[in-house]
């Protein structure tokens, strides 16, 4: 006999439950009993969410939850088994400064306590990579001895000195390096490097985080590749997470509050276990297997038992009653979640063992949804789309909707889509309004007035680089560990044939090749602690220098002299003033004639001579016309211009290649002093203020992106077209 506990509800929602969870077997009797009027009042106080995304869906319920306040005593609630969802939503009420209650436990590993101990042992068995390194060292748990935020000078020293760009070497010990590597360079970094601006002091502090950093790691770092027991590793762990997270006052905060309580228990089950049991490990492996041995502890956090919007996992919504009740998450693998097949015990096995067949989670989590939807006010939420792969909706929903039919259906949604379209309107401008293309008009004083010829092309191409470069003064960082580039080849492949062209500019000595490898080892050494590099590039400049010292042989046959690496300068009249242009020419040669020929050498790729013709790329006909100026030292205004060349050095077959400009119906002198008249031109534009710094003025580079385009936006402008692009900020 069944005996009811209480009177049904009046919505009459259980008989509409009823039908819709039917076994398999009886469907085909689906709505036999029920009518329009009983669905419909069954409905009535339900509304289906259905986002296009989860940041969509958590807003929705947010706006949901928020309106269920503005009645002074009316209560609501979450229930999910998706804490990634809940989490979502929490944050979104923030922004209202609604106190929620929420009961759910969030894993270890994903708590302030649990992450700063992962990210401990990463660090300190990966060989401090930088970007481990900075998460640790930016974490709010870091402390080595000092209060919260005491070392975020020094770290951003460390960071600006030697993380950002080549990785260093691994270990405290290789931080140490780089960071006497950089003191002693620093000198001759270039003056608009950004890390000239680090002073003595700033280094003295980053030095000193690092000693600290190095006896707070050493018990895991000392471990070298030994290998040792799960529980004695766990035990050094605990040891650095206790020396990274110690306040001046002996306390450590990592091991404070609900998820400190948690690893610090973590740690003890872990170190406790008999060492018969106990598993020995590579120390490369502890990480991984530490994140997995916390997997399943749950941290829960203090309540709020006087907020009146909660957050319920699928058992306590059982026991619970609101006003307004919203079952998020509602897709398959969510909820209901997957049945997991086990590997070893099939279902027959699981049977006759007494355990729970894998289903029977699929048809607890039914009877989570069905007591859920007993409030007064339900709404049902999933979104279309979860990590950018399509969802299917839950079973249950796809049963309710049948039952339903599409008339009730669409009424529901009709009711959901209210809390969608609240929540797209909340970030929603009033009007949308195109940004235009910058164009920033600096005033006269404000404009650059010296310019090397290698800036001339980006004058050309992008103007705004211009401005940001030379009248805001932004040079850009490294980004955190990369690995040395096509710029760094090129320049030690540069520097290495510029000292040996240099020192032997008179006379080739007996061995060439041998004094070319001599220079390139010099210039390589800062390799050797990026074997990757050194690797790849090395046997390619070996390659280069037999290429390089048989070229130049036969090239120096018909020439006078020889000068690498020459710096010129010359002056274009502007007002009362004049702009300065200058260049450091990679070699120029006079030969028997009297005439020169410039050249310049590239390991990319070389211009081609319709860009030079045309003055897209105008850096050797520039220099032609500093040469012509007299702006070289040991060259007379006036000289004439046998060759430009190319000579590009890539170390592949062929490891080098000569390309002379050929230029039809013109010659070198002609080409430079049109260079000139072009760049006279384009000094004496700019050099009017109302002529704006604009960005990508040139069609052929619109698709090839530069270091300052993230400041132009150029990527929100261009989607809009040429013709959209407006007067910008």
């Amino acid at each position: 006999m069944v005996t009811a506990l209480a009177a049904p509800a009046r919505h009459g929602r259980q008989h509409l439950l009823s039908e819709a969870m039917r076994p398999a077997a009886a469907t085909e009797r689906w709505r036999t009993r029920l009518d329009d009027a009983v669905v419909g009042a069954a409905l009535d106080g339900v509304a289906v969410i259905e986002a296009a995304h989860a940041d969509e869906e958590a807003l929705a319920i947010a706006v949901a939850l928020r309106e269920a306040l503005e009645d002074a005593h009316a209560t609501a609630a979450l229930a999910t088994p998706d804490r990634a969802l809940a989490r979502r939503v929490v944050a979104a009420l923030a922004r209202w400064n609604v106190a929620v209650d929420d009961s759910g436990g969030d894993r270890l590993g994903d708590t302030s306590a649990g992450l700063f101990a992962r990210l401990a042992a990463e660090a300190s068995l990966g060989g401090l990579a930088p970007v481990t390194l900075l998460a640790l060292a930016k974490h709010r748990l870091f402390r080595l001895g000092a209060p919260e935020g005491a070392h975020a000078r020094a770290v951003a020293t460390l960071e600006r000195a030697i993380l950002r760009g080549p990785r260093p070497r691994p270990g405290a010990a290789g931080l140490a390096h780089a960071l006497t590597t950089f003191r002693a360079e620093r000198a001759s970094l270039h003056p608009r490097d950004p890390r000239t601006h680090l002073d003595e002091a700033d280094l003295d502090q980053a030095a000193a985080l690092v000693a600290r950093l190095a006896a707070a790691l050493a018990p895991l770092e000392g471990l070298g590749e030994s290998r040792a027991l799960f529980g004695d590793i766990a035990v050094r762990h605990r040891d650095v997470v206790a020396a990274l997270a110690t306040e001046a006052a002996g306390e450590a905060v990592a091991f404070g509050g609900e998820d400190g309580a948690g690893l610090a228990a973590a740690f003890d089950d872990i170190a406790g276990r008999p060492r018969g049991d106990d598993i020995e490990l590579a120390p490369t492996d502890y990480p991984e297997l530490f994140l997995a041995a916390i997997a399943e502890r749950v941290v829960h956090r203090h309540g709020a038992p006087n907020a009146r919007v909660r957050v319920f996992g699928l058992l306590e919504a059982r026991l619970q009653h609101v006003d307004r009740m919203v079952l998020g998450g509602l897709v398959e693998g969510t909820w209901p979640p997957e049945a997991r097949t086990d590997a070893w015990l099939s279902r027959p096995m699981r049977h006759d063992l007494g355990l729970d067949l894998p289903e029977r989670r699929i048809g607890l989590s039914a009877h989570d949804f069905a007591q859920a939807l007993g409030a007064r006010e339900v709404i049902l939420s999933r979104p279309a789309k979860l990590a950018g792969v399509p969802t299917v909706a839950s079973r249950f929903v796809q049963r309710l909707m049948a039952v339903a039919g599409e008339a009730h259906w669409r009424q529901a949604r009709a009711r959901g889509e209210r809390y969608l379209t609240l929540a797209r309107s909340l970030d929603r401008p009033p009007r949308a309004q195109r940004i235009g293309a910058p164009q920033p008009r600096p005033p006269v004083h404000a404009r650059p007035t010296y310019l090397t010829v290698t800036d001339v092309e980006h004058w050309l191409r992008d103007p705004y680089t211009i401005y940001a470069k030379h009248v805001l003064q932004l040079a850009p960082l490294d980004p955190v560990d990369t690995p040395p580039g096509a710029r760094d080849r090129g320049n030690l492949i540069h520097d290495a044939i510029g000292d040996f062209t240099r020192l032997y500019r008179e006379r080739l000595p007996a061995d060439p090749v041998g004094e070319l490898i001599r220079h390139g080892r010099t210039h390589f050494a800062p390799l050797a602690d990026y074997p990757e590099a050194q690797a790849f590039w090395w046997p390619r400049f070996l390659r280069i220098a037999r290429w390089f010292a048989g070229w130049d042989a036969e090239r120096r046959a018909g020439l006078a002299a020889t000068r690498a690496e020459i710096r010129g300068e010359i002056s274009i009249p502007l007002g009362a003033g004049a702009f300065r242009l200058a260049a450091r020419a990679d070699r120029i040669e006079q030969r028997a004639d009297g005439r020169y020929a410039i050249l310049d050498y590239k390991t990319g790729q070389a211009r081609t001579e319709k860009q030079v013709r045309t003055g897209l790329a105008p850096q050797l006909t520039l220099e032609g016309a500093i040469l012509r100026g007299g702006g070289f030292k040991e060259v007379a205004a006036g000289a004439s211009i046998a060759e430009l060349v190319y000579v590009v050095l890539r170390g592949g077959e062929p490891a080098g290649e000569q390309k002379k400009l050929e230029f039809e119906d013109s010659t070198p002198d002609a080409q430079a002093d049109l260079a000139r008249a072009r760049f006279t031109s384009l000094v004496q534009r700019f050099a009017d203020e109302r002529t704006p710094f604009r960005s990508l003025v040139h069609p052929m580079w619109r698709a090839r992106y530069g270091e300052y385009d993230h400041l132009a936006r150029v990527k929100e402008w261009s989607a809009a077209g040429e013709a959209d692009a407006g007067d910008g900020a």
